[in-house]
């Protein structure tokens, strides 16, 4: 038996003083008697623990020059690909891609040929479109792997696009595959990779810090579409756009500035989807200096064939909500969500202009 899961119209825990946790999106088979916290570690909640922090773009190991090995190279030794570690591109690789970037949203064909195996594979349509309006481009910060069967690395980017009609900045988390000449030059693939090929790629894209770079790039990404509630956004961040409510979101965040503060806590899903995410942020009201601390749940599901992340709108078997409400029940998620109520009290003590905006958002709340 499934039951639909919606975008309703709620609020974080931290908006709601005295409730412990509300899981978002909200099960409509979620029981509403409170429960003693337990760890996840029946069969349906395995006991994992949770990725927490990213990557700094500092201070990282000097890079060394890749093996070119195939995952069957070496019996019983795991390619470097498929591991946990993320070096700093060696330097013409990183100038390589950053100019590529750069390239990329200046529209600049010309200068984008130069830097490719194959200038015939770009799509100029396609790269206008996606550069119409970038003003600026921030935050760049570049993580490699060693490469496999011919490519020498593959760098991943993370940073955030401007756009010239004032609306809130766009996080992208994007993929290179960089070969090297016999001249010692390089050059970003962009011959068409085999199946085999996309395969290894995406099981490398899988593992547990780029996974949180490509998940945390997503739900910042989202919040900002919510605030400008901007639908083409909006429907590149979920997996069924029949769920979304741009009602809900101008009403929503009406009131919001920004948020920021984002921190990450993800364990593996079940079933329907591939990760759970408990997110804890802090969202800046306009004409008030205290930003609200807030808390909120996300499902994740995997695209098959990119591995790439969206938000998990749909439906969920029973078996899916009992392995979601024994995480939220444990002793990990109830701590944050108490230490996010507990910073929300704070501020509202501290500043009475975000205590009398929260009281006017609950009263003005439709019961349930």
């Amino acid at each position: 038996m499934k039951f639909k899961r919606c975008m309703t119209a709620i609020y974080s825990s931290a908006l709601v003083l005295g409730l412990t946790f509300l899981l978002y999106p909200q099960s409509r088979t979620a029981s509403t008697k409170e429960a003693d916290p337990v760890e996840p570690t029946s069969a349906l909640a395995p006991s994992v623990t949770p990725v927490l922090t990213l990557p700094a773009a500092t201070g990282t190991p000097e890079p060394t020059e890749p093996a070119d090995l195939t995952p069957s190279a070496a019996p019983g030794k795991v390619h470097p690909l498929f591991t946990d570690h993320l070096d700093r591109p060696v330097s013409g690789a990183a100038d390589l891609v950053t100019t590529y970037i750069e390239s990329y949203y200046k529209n600049d064909i010309e200068t984008l040929s130069t830097l490719v195996t194959d200038a015939s594979m770009l799509n100029p349509a396609l790269i206008a479109s996606n550069s119409s309006g970038v003003t600026k481009i921030t935050d760049l910060k570049l993580y490699a792997k060693p490469g496999i069967n011919g490519i020498f690395s593959v760098i991943y980017a993370t940073y955030s696009l401007y756009y010239d009609n004032t609306q809130p900045s766009v996080p992208q988390f994007s993929e290179y595959y960089v070969i090297l000449k016999h001249d010692g030059t390089f050059l970003i693939n962009t011959l068409p990779l085999s199946s085999e090929m996309k395969t290894i790629m995406a099981q490398a894209r899988t593992t547990d810090t780029l996974m949180e770079m490509a998940i945390s790039s997503l739900i910042r990404r989202y919040y900002n579409a919510c605030l400008a509630v901007d639908e083409p956004r909006l429907k590149q961040c979920v997996t069924d756009i029949d769920y979304l409510n741009l009602d809900y979101f101008s009403t929503r965040f009406a009131y919001t500035e920004y948020f920021s503060d984002y921190k990450f806590v993800i364990y593996p899903g079940i079933n329907e989807f591939d990760y759970i995410v408990y997110v804890t942020y802090k969202e800046k009201i306009v004409l008030i200096d205290t930003p609200a601390p807030c808390m909120e749940c996300y499902y994740i599901s995997l695209d098959p064939a990119s591995a790439s992340p969206r938000i998990y709108l749909g439906v969920t078997s029973l078996d899916t909500d009992a392995y979601c409400a024994a995480i939220t029940q444990s002793e990990a998620i109830q701590t944050l969500a108490k230490e996010t109520n507990q910073a929300m009290t704070e501020a509202l003590l501290a500043d009475d202009d975000l205590k009398d905006f929260y009281n006017r958002l609950l009263a003005s709340s439709p019961t349930k």
